[in-house]
């Protein structure tokens, strides 16, 4: 048991500095004694005399793009372009690149991904950030379409919020009944809350759910004024009489005295007049007796 363990640490020691590899400032392309590498792999490009890197993950030569160092699989060089540490493209097709591990390796080796996306328009496409892009037919995030009302007008938002000039939406589904042109996000601070001129939105990712996974989990904020609603941080929002936590209303809180407490000290997230609040309920104190045996 004792070899076995050792031999894992051992293997997941080398992961570690594997994956610190590349962080010591000469990752990305460096030609060495006269061969080009990748993060110190060599490698051998099919025209090294016009080889070129084009950021630390992108190279072309006359004939082919490359991708960490590894050919990009019936690309044309003269044309190929870097979009995005994961995009690239050139006159015939969008490329999408990206790296992966495999637990039965213990994480140690890192293997590439690299891939044509079908239909995808090499003229048209554009990278909107947050791993969403478009091109003149689809919207794409991490490389995967997914459908929506309007493409031309698609921009992501905050957290995993969206838009376009008809709805809203909530990791890449429609927001049944949302109003597109007024939909945005209300703070950067608390990308879970959204609204438009009718509602207030919460979106989280739920993984406390018993024998489920985690899922995304999306919530209209009951008796919410979108346009007085303030995020206050922690999760909480409030307005005048209200306040909610993670989209759901918190009862019996005074509203007017509410406040998050941002120093993460203790288990008191905020506080109004009568007392400490933790994720939504009023920490009730401790009984005398209660209090004096866990002080002793």
């Amino acid at each position: 048991m004792r070899t076995i363990l050792l031999s894992l640490l051992w293997r997941l020691g080398l992961g570690l500095l594997f994956g610190l590899a590349g962080c010591d400032g000469h990752s990305g392309y460096r030609k060495v004694d006269g061969r080009w590498a990748h993060n110190g792999d060599a490698f051998t490009p099919e025209d090294a005399a016009s080889f070129k890197p084009l950021d630390e993950l992108f190279a072309r030569d006359a004939r082919r793009g490359y991708y960490r160092g590894s050919a990009v699989d019936g690309s044309e060089g003269a044309s190929f372009e870097a979009l995005s540490e994961h995009e690239a493209r050139d006159r015939l097709a969008v490329y999408y690149c990206d790296t992966f591990r495999k637990g039965q390796e213990y994480w140690t080796v890192q293997h590439l991904r690299i891939g044509r996306l079908r239909d995808a328009d090499p003229a048209t496409y554009r990278v909107l950030g947050q791993g969403y892009a478009r091109d003149a037919q689809r919207v794409y995030v991490d490389g995967v379409p997914f459908s929506v009302r309007d493409v031309a007008s698609f921009e992501p938002l905050a957290g995993d919020f969206a838009r376009d000039a008809q709805r809203g939406y909530y990791t890449r589904v429609e927001i049944p009944g949302s109003h597109g042109p007024s939909f945005a996000s209300i703070d950067p601070r608390d990308p879970d809350y959204a609204r438009d001129r009718a509602h207030v939105y919460h979106g989280h990712r739920e993984v406390n759910t018993p024998n489920q996974g985690p899922h995304p989990v999306l919530r209209i904020v009951r008796q919410a004024d979108p346009a007085t609603l303030r995020v206050l941080g922690r999760g909480y929002a409030s307005d005048a009489t209200h306040v909610w936590h993670r989209g759901e209303l918190v009862t019996g809180v005074d509203a007017a005295s509410f406040q998050v407490d941002e120093s993460y000290v203790g288990d008191a997230d905020a506080r109004d007049r009568l007392g400490p609040w933790s994720a939504g309920r009023r920490i009730t104190p401790a009984a005398p007796a209660a209090a004096a045996a866990k002080a002793s």
